[in-house]
C-alpha cells in the first residue's frame, strides 16, 4: 500500500483502540475517489473526535480521532511531501526518534522503541561525567501550528510568504490543515494520527537544528526521543550551558521546557529501571518452583508487584507483569492469576486493556471464566469510569462486553452517553444494538447529538448511525460532503465482531491454540508526554 493508504489504514485512530474500531473502509474510499474535490478543499471548520485515555502514573491525555476530510488532507500531504521530509530530518544527528513507514507492523509509522532508546543513551553517555535531562512541556498540545512551516522552511521565509498554495513554503498547506481540523485553533496538533508524529518530528529537528548553530565551543553528546532530551558533559559547567542553550531554541518555536522534569545528574543518573529484571526473576522463580509451593510464590509476587504499583503510583508495572505472565500462561494456575486480574480492573484502569484482552483470550481457549463474578465488576468498572467520562476505560470495557456476551446496564449506558466521547457512544451503541437490550438509550443519544453537527466532534456517531440505520437514523442530518460520501459509500468506524489481535486469521476450531492474549504492539510516541514506557520482555519489544 501507499504511504497515504496506510496513513488513512492504520495510521490514523489514537494508538491501543480496541481492535473493533477501523478505518478500513475510509481508506477504501478515499482510495477510490482520490481526487474528489470535497475531500481536497478546505471549506467549513472542523473538529475531532476526543478520546479520554489513561496515562501511567495516574494521570490522564486527551488523543484526537480527527475529522475524516483533516485526516485526508493530513495523509495526502504527508504522502505527497515525503520524500522533502525525509530529507530534512536526516539532516539531525541528534534526533532518536525519526519515523519510518513501515508495511508489516501494526501501524503506519514507527519510531525506535525504548529498549533501543535505553541501548543508545548507553553507547552514547555512559563516558559523560554529568549528565542534563529535560523535556518540552506539553509537546503535542503546545506546538503553535505557525511554527511548523518556520520549522521546515526557517522563520524569515515562512513569514514573508504565508500563501496557502506557496510552492516555496509549501508547509503552510500542512498549518492550514491543521488549523481547519481544530476549528481555527492555532494552539496544539492532534495526538492520535500518524501525521501529527511527521510535523512534531519536524519541529524537532528544527529546534535540534538550532542548537547546534547555539552550541559552538561547547564538548557535549545529545540525545533527542520526540520531546525528551538528554545532554552528557564532562563538566557541570557545560551540561548547564547547553541545557540553557537547548532551552533557548526550543522557545524558538513558541515551546518551552518542562522544569519539574529537568536537572543536571552525575552518578545518581539511572540509564534504566531496574524493577523488570527484578520482577521478572521472581515470578520466573514461582512459576518454576516445586508444585506444592509454586501458587503460593506466585500469589505473594503479585502482592508485592500489587504493592510496588501503589507505593509509586505507576500502573505501567501491573502491566508489564501482565504481559510477563501472559506470555508464561502455560506454566501457571488460572485459579491464582484470575483473583489479580479482579483486583487490578477495580482498582487501576490504566490495565483495563490488558485485562480485556486476557479474559476474552481465556475464555475463548479456555471457556473457565468466572462470569457471574466478571460481569458483576465489568458493570462497576463500566459504571465508574462511565461516570468520570474516561473513553479508554470504557471502550475497553465495553468491548469485553460483548464479546463475553454480558449485558450493559441501563444506568451504566445512560453516564456514557451523557459524560463520554464519541468513540465511546459509538462502541456503546454498536453493542446495545447487536444485544437488542436498553434500545430506549438511543433517545437519550439522539437528544445529545441535537445540538451537534457531522464537522465537530460527534462525526464518528453521526456516520455509524446514519450507516448502520439505527432508530430514527432518517432524522441525523448529515451536511459536511466528507461524512454524506462515507455514509452513501456504506462507510462505518466500528466492526462489532473484530476479535483481539491475537485471533486474527485463526479459525476458530484453532483458537485453543493460540498462545497468549497481548499482541506485540508498535511504539509511535515513544515514552514522553503521549505514550508509556516499554520493556524488553523475553526479546520483544512490549508497549506498557
Amino acid at each position: 500500500m501507499t504511504l497515504k493508504d496506510d496513513l488513512l489504514r492504520k495510521g490514523y485512530l489514537p494508538e491501543n483502540l480496541p481492535p473493533a474500531f477501523t478505518t478500513k473502509l475510509i481508506a477504501d474510499h478515499f482510495l477510490e475517489q482520490p481526487s474528489s474535490n470535497f475531500h481536497t478543499r478546505l471549506g467549513t471548520p472542523l473538529r475531532a473526535a476526543t478520546y479520554n485515555a489513561s496515562k501511567r502514573g495516574l494521570t490522564r491525555r486527551v488523543f484526537s480521532a480527527v475529522h475524516p476530510a483533516t485526516a485526508h488532507n493530513m495523509a495526502k500531504f504527508v504522502s505527497d511531501r515525503w520524500d522533502e521530509i525525509t530529507v530534512f530530518l536526516s539532516q539531525s544527528n541528534t534526533s532518536f526518534s525519526i519515523p519510518e513507514h513501515t508495511e508489516d507492523t501494526d501501524r503506519a509509522l514507527v519510531i525506535k522503541s525504548h529498549m533501543a532508546l535505553e541501548k543508545e543513551k548507553y553507547k552514547r553517555l555512559s563516558a559523560c561525567r554529568f549528565i542534563a535531562g529535560t523535556d518540552i512541556a506539553r509537546f503535542y498540545h503546545s506546538i503553535y501550528t505557525h511554527s511548523i512551516p518556520w520549522a521546515f522552511h526557517g522563520k524569515a521565509n515562512a513569514k514573508a510568504d504565508r500563501r496557502l498554495r506557496s510552492q516555496q513554503v509549501f508547509f503552510n498547506r500542512a498549518d492550514a490543515v491543521i488549523r481547519n481540523g481544530q476549528d481555527g485553533q492555532t494552539v496544539g496538533i492532534p495526538v492520535g494520527p500518524d501525521m501529527s508524529r511527521v510535523f512534531a518530528e519536524v519541529i524537532g529537528v528544527a529546534i535540534d537544528k538550532e542548537f547546534e548553530q547555539r552550541r559552538e565551543g561547547i564538548d557535549c553528546e545529545v540525545i533527542r526521543h520526540v520531546d525528551d532530551v538528554w545532554i552528557g558533559a564532562n563538566s557541570h559547567a557545560d551540561a548547564e550551558q547547553a541545557l540553557s542553550l537547548y532551552r533557548e531554541a526550543i522557545r524558538e518555536f513558541e515551546l518551552d521546557i518542562n522544569e519539574s522534569k529537568t536537572g543536571i545528574f552525575a552518578t545518581e543518573f539511572s540509564f534504566s529501571d531496574y524493577w523488570p529484571t527484578e520482577i521478572s526473576n521472581q515470578i520466573e522463580f514461582a512459576i518454576n518452583s516445586p508444585k506444592p509451593r509454586a501458587n503460593d510464590r506466585l500469589r505473594s509476587t503479585l502482592e508485592h508487584v500489587f504493592a510496588m504499583a501503589v507505593s509509586r503510583n505507576d500502573e505501567g508495572i501491573l502491566k508489564y507483569v501482565l504481559r510477563y505472565v501472559d506470555q508464561h500462561n502455560r506454566k501457571w494456575n488460572w485459579d491464582v492469576v484470575e483473583p489479580f486480574l479482579k483486583r487490578m480492573a477495580v482498582h487501576f484502569g490504566h490495565t483495563i486493556d490488558y485485562i480485556a484482552r486476557i479474559l476474552i483470550w481465556r475464555q475463548l481457549t479456555r471457556g473457565d471464566l468466572d462470569l457471574n463474578g466478571w460481569s458483576r465488576i465489568m458493570g462497576e468498572v463500566l459504571g465508574k469510569h462511565g461516570r468520570l467520562g474516561n473513553d479508554s476505560e470504557v471502550c475497553w470495557t465495553i468491548y469485553a462486553h460483548h464479546h463475553l456476551d454480558v449485558k450493559v446496564s441501563h444506568e451504566a449506558a445512560k453516564h456514557i452517553v451523557r459524560n463520554c466521547g464519541a468513540l465511546s457512544i459509538v462502541a456503546l451503541l454498536n453493542t446495545i444494538d447487536r444485544a437488542g437490550n436498553n434500545l430506549d438509550i438511543f433517545k437519550d443519544a439522539f437528544e445529545r447529538l441535537k445540538a451537534e453537527n457531522d464537522s465537530g466532534r460527534y462525526w464518528p456517531v453521526f456516520l455509524e448511525w446514519k450507516t448502520k440505520h439505527w432508530p430514527r437514523h432518517v432524522d441525523i442530518v448529515l451536511s459536511n460532503p466528507t461524512i454524506k460520501a462515507l455514509h452513501e459509500s456504506g462507510a462505518h468506524v466500528y466492526d462489532l465482531e473484530t476479535l483481539p489481535a491475537v485471533f486474527q486469521n485463526v479459525e476458530k476450531v484453532e483458537f485453543e491454540k493460540v498462545a497468549s492474549a497481548i499482541e506485540i504492539l508498535s511504539e509511535i510516541y515513544g515514552h514522553g508526554e503521549e505514550n508509556d514506557d516499554e520493556f524488553l520482555i523475553d526479546g520483544m519489544d512490549s508497549a506498557i
